[in-house]
């Protein structure tokens, strides 16, 4: 006697109409690891035998395009330790890095400010300045 409202086949019904299915299915072929690195060690080869590089993605050319950019604009600039550091300390918003000069790096900053990377720049550029001996004027070279 079926419990189950008509047409609603059994549980054990289904469990038996799936073990079926996965008797008709072919056996999966086990993956060797082995094999893949070997084919992708090939094909490394052979990109290098042919000079064929892979393009960088959007933020690749993105990260190209600000470095190449800072290392024409952004030449070192003297700043007052003390100050740097305080300004370091609040860096939520890059303030040090315009205090420095660097305006991209400070627009950087400002454009992901809510994602607390800022701060944790911040911070680094904090423990860069900290240890850098000031001249006779309080300045050190950022």
């Amino acid at each position: 006697m079926n419990k189950y409202k008509t047409g609603a086949a059994a549980p054990r019904d289904k469990e038996k109409a799936m073990a079926k299915k996965k008797k008709q299915q072919p056996p999966q072929e086990k993956i060797d690891v082995n094999k893949i690195i070997a084919l992708q060690s090939e094909l490394d080869d052979l990109k290098r035998e042919n000079h064929i590089e892979e393009k960088p993605g959007f933020f690749g050319r993105l990260a190209d395009f600000y470095l190449d950019f800072t290392k024409k604009y952004d030449k070192p600039r003297t700043v007052n330790r003390k100050n740097y550091c305080w300004l370091c300390l609040l860096g939520a918003f890059g303030v040090q890095h315009f205090y420095a000069g660097h305006w991209v790096k400070g627009l950087i900053c400002v454009a992901f400010c809510w994602t607390g990377i800022p701060i944790a720049m911040g911070m680094i550029d904090w423990m860069v300045a900290l240890p850098k001996k000031a001249d006779e004027n309080g300045n050190i070279e950022i």
